[in-house]
């Protein structure tokens, strides 16, 4: 079945619902011009008063601060012609391109002289309207002559602008889309939607021209077609947020705020009905210059691929999206068998904000700013706003998939969720916990997380030209049980990194200079009879950062400074016949190196190192009973000789 649609692009949303339903539907072109009109207000002097000045004498205020844009004087020599404040306006635009025209400005140069040119124009206007109202003669009279004015100007340059724009835009616009659904019977449907600019004659305004296509290639049931419904529902709000228009005359497209791209549809995503999803988003426009002033197109590109695999129980999210020098890639691979942690989830989240925070902070000596600069770390920030989404969504997903499955449930309910709750109750209530002594907080949380597994990668990439800047994130989880001789187990291992470096570009010769960390926690437990025996805790991080300077001499870059530091911690506890049997050990690590002298001096290094260790062992309980009752005290040994191998076997 293909069902095609022809009209003007107003709510993709609405017409993506459309579509399936197999109607047609053409909207009414927006206007993409507005107006400002001044309505008369009451005088606060006498109409007597008001007259004073005429228009004459405020076209001459008027006429002084539109003079005054003027950069090249454009009045004819040898002549006593005064220009009307309408004629000097247009005269700032015209000395304004000629300004950049003996610059040998490229043309997206001269687009934006031409919009500061109407803001300033707009300016001129305003700033005579409080000249007068300082004065005490802004009246009905006066504001009908500026708004009337402004309006003759207005009309004057539209037609400019329009084909301004319309010479360096036409046939340069295009927009695409392309939705491709499957079933899990098997069934494809797919959605194309692609728009070119265009341009009309008559009424001499811009349009989108576009046309959809809806085909199934298989037949769909009820309920299937209630859960393409809810699909095409996320998706069509993502689809009007990155094709939105500005309301301008002068600037029809935005680049999507990648923060506004929702993507908590994932959460209520059918896995019974559907199998998966691929998207495609794209815009490509004639709206920069190279060098010589030659167009060159802006693409920005959106790529999603979500995929439900039952036989694995996995879910796997792939997203990447190109917007001029910047690059949004990440993915997701995620477990279906979850359970809520909003505690956990919480954590990661700031993991993953403190990551991006440690990269921007670290790829730059400035403690100011960034490699990436002010405008590609918003977008780096919008792009992980997107990948938390996602992220939360997917886990939501998975905690309902978990509900449905019952099998999944039980499983889930009386392995994980109930060792985390033994430990989260040692943690947080029992007064001889001491736990993980490192100064350095665990980013990650300690104890386990309840959350479904996953593996998650987020990179960003800013192309400048003669090499790339790279900011790369990783997070994971991964939970394994184990079961042996009356003792049942979790081990999981949660996991973080954050890298900076330099990839070649249009150059061989990058800067070496990366920031690496990594973060593991490892927490491994041991259940006898639903009570806790055992937790062993492990958290590290390591530090790794070069930063290298360039020698002309040589002709190649040196190390500047160089440092690696490495923080541990280990805790070991056995509960056995309320004996509490705790080891603690923690360490510390730090070797730096800095250049003693400047560029192409010889290589002096200043070497730093430290390094510290502390180790405790703690033993509470009646050891007087241990010491008098030799079977107890053989018990007592028997068990935790057992339960120490149960957790050496679990590592």
């Amino acid at each position: 079945m293909v069902n095609k649609l022809q009209g003007n692009y107003a709510n993709l949303n609405a017409l993506l619902a459309q579509s399936v339903n197999n109607s047609n539907q053409t909207s009414v072109p927006t206007g993409l011009q507005s107006r400002a009109h001044l309505a008369p207000s009451s005088a606060t002097i006498t109409d007597e008063m008001l007259s004073q000045f005429s228009d004459q004498q405020v076209d001459e205020i008027l006429n002084q601060q539109l003079s005054s844009l003027l950069t090249i004087s454009s009045t004819p020599s040898g002549s006593n012609y005064k220009l009307s404040s309408e004629e000097v306006a247009l005269r700032t635009v015209i000395s304004s391109q000629q300004e950049g025209l003996l610059k040998n400005e490229r043309s997206d140069q001269l687009i934006e002289r031409l919009n500061s040119s109407v803001k300033n124009i707009q300016g001129a206007y305003a700033n005579t309207s409080d000249i007068l109202s300082n004065l005490g003669q802004l009246g009905f009279n006066q504001k009908t002559f500026l708004a009337s004015s402004q309006l003759r100007v207005e009309r004057s340059l539209d037609p400019f602008m329009e084909n301004f724009n319309r010479e360096r835009y036409e046939d340069d616009d295009n927009y695409g889309f392309e939705l491709s659904v499957k079933t899990k019977e098997g069934d494809v449907i797919k959605i194309t939607f692609h728009s070119a600019q265009g341009y009309d004659e008559e009424t001499g305004e811009t349009t989108d021209e576009f046309s959809v296509s809806y085909e199934v290639d298989g037949d769909l049931s009820e309920a299937e077609h209630q859960a393409l419904t809810q699909v095409l529902s996320g998706v069509g709000e993502m689809a009007d947020e990155f094709f939105k228009a500005k309301q301008s005359a002068y600037s029809r497209y935005v680049p999507a705020n990648q923060a506004d791209l929702d993507l908590s549809f994932l959460s209520n995503f059918d896995n019974k009905e559907l199998s998966g999803f691929d998207l495609y988003f794209s815009t490509s426009e004639g709206n920069t210059g190279d060098a010589d002033g030659a167009l060159l197109g802006t693409d920005n590109e959106l790529n999603l691929s979500y995929t439900l695999d039952e036989d694995s129980e996995q879910q796997i999210l792939e997203f990447e999206s190109v917007n001029g020098q910047n690059n949004i890639d990440f993915s997701l691979d995620m477990s279906t068998i979850g359970a809520q942690d909003k505690s956990q989830m919480q954590q990661y989240i700031k993991a993953l904000d403190k990551s991006l925070e440690d990269s921007q902070l670290n790829s730059s000596e400035k403690s100011t700013r960034s490699a990436f600069g002010h405008k590609s770390d918003k977008v780096m920030k919008q792009g992980l706003a997107v990948f938390k989404s996602a992220f939360s969504s997917m886990s939501s997903a998975a905690e309902r998939y978990s509900e449905i499955e019952s099998v999944a449930t039980k499983q889930f309910t009386n392995g994980r969720e109930l060792v985390a709750n033994l430990v989260d109750n040692m943690i947080t209530k029992d007064p001889r916990y001491q736990g993980l002594g490192s100064s350095n907080k665990n980013s990650l949380g300690d104890g386990i997380s309840k959350l479904a597994d996953f593996d998650a990668k987020f990179s960003f990439a800013m192309d400048q030209g003669d090499y790339i800047a790279t900011s790369t994130t990783k997070l994971s989880q991964n939970t394994e049980h184990q079961k042996s001789a009356g003792l049942t187990g979790v081990t999981q291992d949660k996991a973080s990194s954050t890298r900076f470096n330099y990839e070649k570009g249009n150059r061989s010769d990058i800067p070496p200079d990366y920031y690496d960390k990594q973060e593991n926690y490892t927490i491994g437990t041991a259940v006898k009879n639903n009570e806790l025996v055992a937790l062993d805790q492990a958290h590290e991080v390591d530090v790794d950062k070069k930063v290298y300077q360039f020698n002309p001499e040589i002709s190649q870059y040196e190390l500047k400074k160089e440092l690696k530091e490495t923080t541990t911690s280990e805790s070991n506890i056995r509960v056995i016949n309320d004996i509490w049997l705790e080891k603690n050990e923690d360490s510390y690590r730090k070797n730096e190196r800095k250049r003693l002298s400047g560029v192409g001096a010889t290589n002096e290094f200043r070497t730093t190192s430290s390094y510290s260790h502390t180790q405790l062992v703690t033993l509470i309980g009646d050891l007087d009973k241990l010491e008098q009752n030799k079977e107890a005290k053989r018990e007592y040994l028997a068990v935790l000789s057992q339960v120490s191998d149960f957790m050496d076997k679990s590592k």
